[in-house]
């Protein structure tokens, strides 16, 4: 595992994708905890496009594996307006993972609400799924997030109107264990 750390601070982007690859499936196993969270912050300081995606990936795996850091939250937060639609998407999925784990706060909460009106709707679905985390593990919406997502259970999208609904009715039924 040192090794896998140790490559994820390197400046060689090649040795840094490899130690990616290998956390990926460590991950997916649940055998990787909070000792990575700090190389993976640094790794989305200076990573091409394909590693910061795939270390917002790891932030947000370690958030469901219920491994919760409060220094992953301004890392992921940093890609909630990037121009890659995959990356606004896997920072709203990583913000809802930390906050299953119990990490969150007000700045991430604001910029899931202003994701609603993202572009791109598997972004907008995504956060949509993420506040509703947010109100069932953290405790925490606010009336900006319930009237945006009653806005979005007007869209002409199925898809998206069945999001607003859920995270809605996950909000309605307040903080509990679940999900």
């Amino acid at each position: 595992m040192k090794d896998v750390l140790e490559g994820l601070r390197s400046k060689d982007m090649g040795e840094a994708s490899a130690s990616l690859y290998e956390l990926e499936g460590l991950l997916r196993r649940s055998r990787v905890g909070a000792e990575a969270i700090g190389p993976l912050c640094e790794l989305l300081s200076h990573g091409r496009d394909e590693e910061r995606a795939r270390a917002i990936w790891c932030l947000g795996k370690l958030g469901q594996n219920k491994i919760g850091d409060p220094r992953a939250i301004p890392a992921v937060l940093d890609f909630a307006d990037d121009p890659s639609a995959e990356n606004r998407e896997n920072s709203a999925w990583a913000m809802g993972e930390l906050a299953g784990a119990g990490v969150g706060d007000d700045a991430s909460l604001s910029a899931l609400i202003d994701m609603l009106d993202d572009l791109d709707d598997h972004v907008k679905a995504m956060a949509s799924w993420s506040l509703g985390r947010y109100a069932q593990k953290l405790g925490k919406s606010d009336a900006r997030c319930i009237e945006r997502l009653e806005i979005m259970k007007g869209s002409s999208s199925s898809y998206l109107r069945k999001r607003a609904e859920f995270a809605l009715e996950l909000i309605e039924q307040g903080p509990s264990e679940g999900i």
